[in-house]
This record gives structure tokens, C-alpha cells and sequence, in this order.
């Protein structure tokens, strides 16, 4: 990366300059940011340029100039405009005038389905960015022209995941990692968890970074291939769901690893409610939430604070941290015990009013379900 002084632009806007080999497109992404960054970062790879507009470390807006990642080429291609339309339009575009709010003007589409056609223009095209492996990018920093674009607001992470699941550059993936032998640890899930469309296979493999294995043995209890669960790893790494570094001192290391098993095995118990949700809600669409929610009131009242703030709404999962921070004044021994025993207890009260609101047929269901969660906790 380099900053580029000598040779700034006329109005002295600060230039970032770099290749995208020494990092990568989501790495690089979530850097800018992450600090807030206002300004035009285009990225190039041979002749074709994607340009990204950051207004206080969001992107609202995106342009390629790439013929097939135009908006009008888009709409053309996706049947919500004719060809005669896109021909007409076409020869109205001025400096300041734009395709869209030409086609708007023309009645071929309305206002608010530009809005949408252009989330789309900037979901696909950043998707496909995430994937390149070379090139080099710029970042002007300077104020973005609202009447230049059509704002959009995109949240960014789950297109980060997407495009990550489609990367095949090892050579990144081992960068990022720091080798087979690092042990990842998760850094700060909280509501980031709640946001990202993680597969079953991606929840039960966060699941494994507990800050005791490594990589390698993660590999290796992973239901996904070596280079599926690497390629996840590094995306959770770019997301922030986990660290690679140095734990500390040795007795903070010790208390971090007892609390991360604890983690984990509470981890564990979340995945199983996760499952039961989905399947209840599949069953019984918004319903799954009052189910679940009436199960933990049931269970919480015999806990006193632990499940204070806690709800199992939106995938059924119990908030670790806000748990841990309800008993914070208990020794370590019996925070464990505690809510070992209450995420115990509420597994069967969900058992039970599964069988009492839903009948025996959707009860089996969820007994399996429990059934193969506790096998995986090593109970029964």
C-alpha cells in the first residue's frame, strides 16, 4: 500500500495505492472500511475497472466498465426493459445525465425499481470482485457527489461470504491463516452472527474454533473438505468472527481457554437449538419465535439472572456473552455448572411443549434432533 503525494490528483485529494497480491479484494474492503473511509476505491484488473463509492466506510453505489455489468445491460438481459428501450435511452446518456434516470423519465421503468436494479448492478458485481486475485486498486479520498449516483445501501458482510465461498486461491487462504498449525480463536460474534446466512455446515464448523485447535484439527472434525473448511476459516478470519495471534499471558491464556470450552460447549447446544428452530419454523413460519421464547421463560424463571436479555429469537440461539455477563460475580466453576444445567433443562422443555402444542409426529422430529446434539456433547 502507498500513499501518493508527489503525484496527487489536481484538487489534492489523498491517494491510496496497492496491489491487491500483497492482500486481498475482502480484506482490503473491510480495512477501508472498517476506518470510515469517504472516497472512490477502483480496483483493476487488466482493462476491466469496478469502481466502489465509501461514504463514512459504507458502499453506496458501484460501476464497472465492463459492458456486461451495466445497469442497462442488466436490465436488458433480465427482460425488464426492450431492446428499443435500452436503444432509445442509450442516446439520451450526457455527462450528468445517467441511463437510469433516463429510463425512469421514459416510463420503461418505475423510480422505484431502478432503486432495486441497481442493488442488484452493486450485489453481483461486488460478489464477482471478491474472487479477484490480482490486479491493483486505488483509493481516492474525497467527497462523493450525491447527484453523480444512485445510493444505495448494501449490507456488505454476507456479500463478503459469498463471495469468499467461491474463491479457489489457496495462496490467499494459507496467507490469511498463518499455516495449518495456527490455533484460531473466535473474535466478537454478537449480532454479526445474527446478520450473515451461514450454512448448517458453516455454524457447526465456527463451532470448532475454540481456541484450543488448530486448523489442521479443525480440518479434521469438519463434515466439509480441507479446502472448503480453510476457505471458510479464512472468510470468518475477513468477517471477524475469529482472530489469529497471540493469546497473552499464560494465566490469562489459561482463563481465555476455560472459558472459550465453556463457549463451545454452549456453542454446541446453540447449534441443536438452531436446528430445532429451522425445522419449527419451516413447520410454522413466525410462530418458531413465540415457541422458543416460551420455552426459555419456562426454563428462566428456576436461573434467576442468567437469562436476563437473553431471547432465542431469529435461529434460536442463546447470546453466550450476555449469559456469561449475567453470572460474571460466580466462580468459574459454577458459571459452568449453572448454565450447563439450564441449557440442559431447556432442551427438554422445548422437547415437551414440542410434544403438547405440536403432537407426537413433529415431537420425534426434534427428539432426534436432541438426540444427535447431545451425542455431539458427548452426552448419551
Amino acid at each position: 500500500m502507498s500513499f501518493d503525494l508527489e503525484n496527487a490528483p489536481p484538487d489534492d485529494d489523498l491517494t491510496i495505492r496497492g496491489e491487491i497480491e500483497a492482500s486481498s479484494v475482502p480484506e482490503l474492503l473491510r480495512s477501508f472500511l472498517g476506518s470510515g473511509e469517504t472516497g472512490i476505491l477502483t480496483f483493476r484488473q487488466g482493462d476491466v475497472a469496478k469502481s466502489l463509492y465509501l461514504q463514512e466506510g459504507k458502499v453506496v453505489y458501484a460501476a464497472s466498465n465492463d459492458p456486461d455489468e451495466r445497469l442497462g445491460e442488466n436490465l436488458l438481459v433480465k427482460g425488464r426493459i426492450t431492446v428499443r428501450q435500452y436503444i432509445e435511452a442509450s442516446k439520451e446518456i450526457r455527462p450528468g445525465r445517467r441511463l437510469g434516470a433516463i429510463l425512469v423519465d421514459l416510463e420503461a421503468i418505475e423510480s422505484e425499481e431502478l432503486i432495486g436494479a441497481v442493488e442488484q448492478q452493486v450485489h453481483d458485481l461486488l460478489v464477482d470482485l471478491m474472487t479477484w486475485t490480482h490486479g491493483d486498486y486505488e483509493l481516492v479520498i474525497k467527497e462523493v457527489d450525491p447527484a453523480s449516483i444512485v445510493a444505495v445501501n448494501i449490507p456488505l458482510e454476507n456479500i463478503i461470504l459469498q463471495g469468499l465461498r467461491k474463491s479457489i486461491s489457496w495462496s490467499q487462504i494459507s496467507r490469511s491463516l498463518g499455516g495449518i498449525d495456527v490455533v484460531p480463536r473466535k473474535g466478537s460474534v454478537g449480532e454479526l452472527l445474527h446478520r450473515l446466512e451461514l450454512t448448517e455446515e458453516e455454524q457447526e464448523l465456527l463451532g470448532h474454533v475454540n481456541g484450543a485447535a488448530s486448523v489442521e484439527q479443525i480440518c479434521a472434525m469438519s463434515y466439509l473438505t480441507s479446502f472448503e473448511t480453510c476457505r471458510t476459516l479464512w472468510a470468518f478470519k475477513v468477517l471477524g468472527l475469529l482472530l489469529v495471534g497471540q493469546e497473552g499471558d499464560s494465566a490469562g491464556a489459561i482463563a481465555r481457554e476455560r472459558e472459550l470450552d465453556l463457549e463451545d460447549v454452549v456453542e454446541k447446544f446453540n447449534q441443536m437449538f438452531g436446528r430445532i428452530y429451522t425445522f419449527l419454523q419451516g413447520r410454522h413460519g413466525e410462530e418458531a419465535d413465540g415457541f422458543m421464547q416460551a420455552a426459555l421463560d419456562q426454563v428462566s424463571a428456576q436461573y434467576g439472572a442468567l437469562f436476563d436479555g437473553v431471547d432465542l429469537k431469529h435461529y434460536g440461539r442463546a447470546d453466550f456473552e450476555q449469559m456469561l455477563a449475567n453470572v460474571a460475580d460466580l466462580p468459574a466453576e459454577q458459571r459452568r455448572s449453572l448454565m450447563l444445567s439450564a441449557l440442559n433443562e431447556l432442551v427438554f422443555a422445548i422437547q415437551l411443549a414440542a410434544r403438547q402444542r405440536h403432537g407426537a409426529q413433529e415431537e420425534a422430529v426434534i427428539a432426534g434432533i436432541i438426540k444427535d446434539g447431545m451425542r455431539r456433547l458427548g452426552i448419551g
